[in-house]
């Protein structure tokens, strides 16, 4: 009988729960895991926003060359190419700029966590020369 009651006195002890100290380490493990994961999340999520506005830049850059093919001008007012923005886009319609011989496709932040210094843009020219930047 006396060996389970030591037995039993040693289990009680141990029922208390953690200590400060046990704690204290498990929080800082933690703190030190999300301050290395959260960065790399965020890294990914601009990544993928900015995928987001090449692929729209793409198809304006695409229906671009072709008004260009039909026309030999490009469309500096983007209205004639047909270009529609996708549903939930993070990214304002794209602003076109330039003349018949050389254009610039710009598009800026419109929803949250893009901001409008958050912007993308493509130019063409036509000699067949395009090129395309981010500020971000």
């Amino acid at each position: 009988m006396r060996v389970f009651a030591s037995v039993s006195k040693q289990l009680r002890r141990r029922d208390r729960g953690f200590t400060l100290i046990e704690l204290v380490v498990v929080l800082a493990i933690l703190g030190i895991l999300i301050a290395l994961a959260v960065p790399r999340y965020l890294g990914a999520r601009k990544k993928a926003y900015k995928a987001e506005g090449d692929n729209i830049l793409q198809e304006a850059k695409t229906l671009e060359w072709a008004y260009y093919q039909q026309y030999n001008t490009f469309d500096s007012a983007g209205t004639q190419i047909g270009l529609s923005m996708p549903g939930g886009a993070h990214w304002a319609s794209p602003s076109f700029n330039g003349s018949s011989q050389l254009i610039t496709i710009l598009m800026s932040g419109a929803l949250a966590p893009l901001g409008g210094a958050d912007s993308i843009w493509l130019w063409l020219s036509a000699d067949g020369t395009s090129g395309a930047q981010s500020s971000f």
